[in-house]
């Protein structure tokens, strides 16, 4: 069968099939994916058109084209999340993408694929204050700021100062809240 496919249900084939088809966790990480794409290649976002919705950036494109690849038979959805089915990889493997494209989304999805939704939405809403202002979650998290601050440092996925940030301090209030808490890290930033 052959596929007619617009860029943006390439793109999203694109990010479900990187990493060797390793499944994407759910429709938050996928959206927050292919925002943080959008992010890097200017001309995604007016393809994708993120506003300001209850977790943070939503596009309702991506919401769209993900449910039209699944009617397609392209793309399954299950409890451990998205992946390209076998006809979906035959797809896939017949895109040719831009290397730079790949070599993003590849870093994205290694990036926040095995975080939780907490921690992703806390990076999300620090480094892009201007998708709160709708958010159901940003209250909720506010009080874990300083634990998914932590927690970030820990797995390598934050620096230092990013870390700080995301915890609401200073790197100097950071530092010295993580020596009262006995919490080692590796300071490679500061």
């Amino acid at each position: 069968m052959i596929y007619d496919l617009d860029e943006e249900e390439k793109l999203i084939l694109y990010a479900i099939g990187s990493l060797e088809n390793t499944p994407i966790k759910g429709k938050i990480k996928l959206q927050k994916l292919l925002f943080l794409v959008s992010n890097v290649f200017g001309s995604l976002e007016d393809l994708l058109m993120y506003e300001p919705h209850l977790y943070g950036p939503y596009s309702e494109v991506v919401d769209n084209v993900l449910q039209s690849l699944i009617r397609l038979g392209l793309v399954k959805g299950t409890k451990r999340g998205y992946y390209l089915t076998d006809e979906g990889k035959k797809v896939f493997n017949s895109l040719t993408p831009k290397e730079e494209l790949v070599r993003v989304i590849t870093d994205f999805k290694e990036f926040l694929n095995d975080l939780s939704n907490d921690e992703l939405l806390a990076f999300i809403y620090v480094s892009y204050p201007e998708y709160i202002k709708e958010s159901v979650k940003w209250d909720e998290l506010k009080p874990k700021r300083k634990r998914l601050a932590i927690s970030l440092l820990k797995k390598g996925k934050v620096s230092f100062s990013k870390a700080a940030e995301i915890a609401g301090m200073s790197p100097g209030e950071f530092d010295n809240y993580l020596k009262d808490m006995g919490v080692a890290w590796r300071n490679a930033d500061q």
